[in-house]
């Protein structure tokens, strides 16, 4: 019999994941599809999915494996992204368009100066170590690893630096220049490191695009100006002689806010995305692979994951297969099933098979500890921040799994937290996030939908709905 006790199972965060364990984390990576190697080598450049798909795992892995690849790796974040910082930009209002290219053009070169200096740094090239010698005095190759500290140091310098002219070089006598304005540092920092020779290939993954999310503040187009500049970006240097690619990880429904008339091109042709689903066959379908292949080098053995159900699970659950009852209980991407796994773990007795009731004990622990938190995880910075955390209790005191818009709207109008809140847009969003279901009609027979399961349905506010298995142990109902 498998001793679960022995699987490593994981964290909650996989940057978290490969700092504790890099060694394990290299080796349990699961990319079924080839995508790691088209973000190292290929032209696609957004990894885009669902909270909890796994796009942070990829920026890890490909920090972890890049020496593997003749490749430097830099991640930087943006957490502690700050939106009015941006209402503070003094140099773009004539620009056209979207206002926020150039500037984040501007802070992706600096920050790709940084990743160069940081692993070159002895690079002899007299434009390079101008611009190195500009952008230390200003404070912009800090080693802190949040790119909203190269963000705040642009707009406090109001998109000004003083620095030794890249334009005269082999003058004797070169003087001072003011750079004033994000396109022309821009511009500045380009043509300085542009012709510059190294035969390693340079990757720049930004990471945290969570924290642009503000209730208040937030503005879809400085999204939009990020993926603009990166895509611009990568297109230059693609014909230069050094070789720079910026990587960008992007939740789905952040990047379904963002309007420019070019978007929906670039994720077309440079966008990938992450899709996880359960096949009618469970066993043979990828996220249970991703489980089985933590298995498989705990027990060093291949396919161990049929044996390992059959060995310590029941065979059924409430009259139902008991892999798809556990099924029903999560939303399909990996950091649930991890989560999920990691409780079943935690009840587990090595030598003895789990009981139903260890099973049920499992789950409710999920729902309370995982599920709740993650659904709220979702929906901050999309709904004021009292009436997520009040939303649970909201949700429970409706008594039922089943409900009607206008029976939650009658819930929520008790609560101050939710006025000046649309419950439909809250109801929509639980839906499109797979936290809520929906009862179809139809002649013969009703049918139930979740997003997850079939990504094409829609919410429709005169259909019923339907509580998450998930949420129903949290929630008492």
């Amino acid at each position: 019999m498998i001793n679960l006790k022995q699987v490593y199972f994981g964290c909650s965060d996989a940057n978290t994941e490969a700092e504790r364990n890099p060694t394990i984390f290299r080796e349990v990576f699961f990319d079924p599809n080839g995508y790691l190697n088209e973000l190292l080598h290929g032209d696609k450049f957004i990894l885009r999915g669902r909270k909890g798909d796994g796009k942070t795992a990829y920026g890890a892995q490909i920090h972890l494996t890049a020496a593997d690849h003749n490749i430097y790796a830099y991640q930087r974040s943006l957490d502690n992204f700050n939106n009015t910082t941006f209402c503070q930009i003094k140099t773009y209002e004539n620009l056209g368009g979207n206002p926020y290219i150039s500037f984040w053009k501007c802070v992706l070169l600096i920050e790709c100066v940084g990743m160069l200096y940081r692993y070159e740094p002895n690079i002899a090239n007299e434009n390079f170590v101008s611009i190195v010698d500009a952008l230390n005095r200003y404070g912009f190759l800090s080693t802190d690893n949040d790119i909203s500290v190269t963000i705040t140091k642009l707009v406090e310098t109001n998109s000004t630096i003083n620095l030794k002219s890249v334009f005269q070089h082999g003058r004797r006598y070169a003087q001072d220049e003011e750079l004033c304005g994000a396109e022309q540092i821009y511009t500045a920092i380009r043509n300085s490191i542009q012709n510059i020779y190294l035969n390693k290939k340079f990757i720049l993954i930004i990471d945290g695009l969570d924290d642009i999310l503000d209730s208040s503040e937030f503005k879809a187009e400085i999204i939009t100006g990020l993926i603009r500049a990166v895509e611009e970006i990568n297109r230059v240097f693609r014909k230069t002689t050094l070789s720079i690619k910026t990587i960008i990880l992007a939740r789905d429904d952040i990047l379904n806010l963002c309007r420019d008339p070019n978007l929906s091109k670039i994720l077309r042709d440079s966008g990938i995305r992450l899709s996880w689903e359960i096949s009618d066959d469970p066993y043979d379908s990828n996220l249970i692979s991703l489980v089985e292949k933590r298995i498989d080098i705990a027990t060093q053995s291949q396919g161990a994951f049929r044996q390992m159900w059959k060995d310590i699970f029941p065979e059924t659950i409430g009259m139902r297969n008991s892999l798809d009852y556990l099924l029903d209980n999560i939303i399909y991407r990996p950091r649930d099933i991890l989560q999920l796994f990691i409780e079943i773990q935690k009840v587990f007795i090595p030598g003895k098979r789990l009981t139903i009731d260890k099973i049920q004990t499992a789950l409710a622990k999920y729902s309370d500890e995982y599920f709740v938190e993650a659904m709220r995880d979702e929906l901050t910075g999309f709904f004021p921040d009292d009436a997520v955390t009040l939303l649970p209790s909201v949700l429970s005191k409706m008594g039922s799994r089943y409900f009607y818009l206008a029976e939650f709207e009658d819930e929520c109008n008790y609560y101050r937290e939710f006025e000046d809140v649309s419950v439909r847009a809250i109801l929509e969003r639980l839906f499109n996030m797979g936290y809520i279901g929906q009862h179809r009609p139809r002649e013969n027979m009703d049918y139930t939908v979740f997003s997850y399961r079939n990504p094409r349905e829609v919410f429709r506010p005169d259909d019923e709905c339907i509580v998450h298995r998930g949420l129903t142990r949290a929630l008492t109902i």
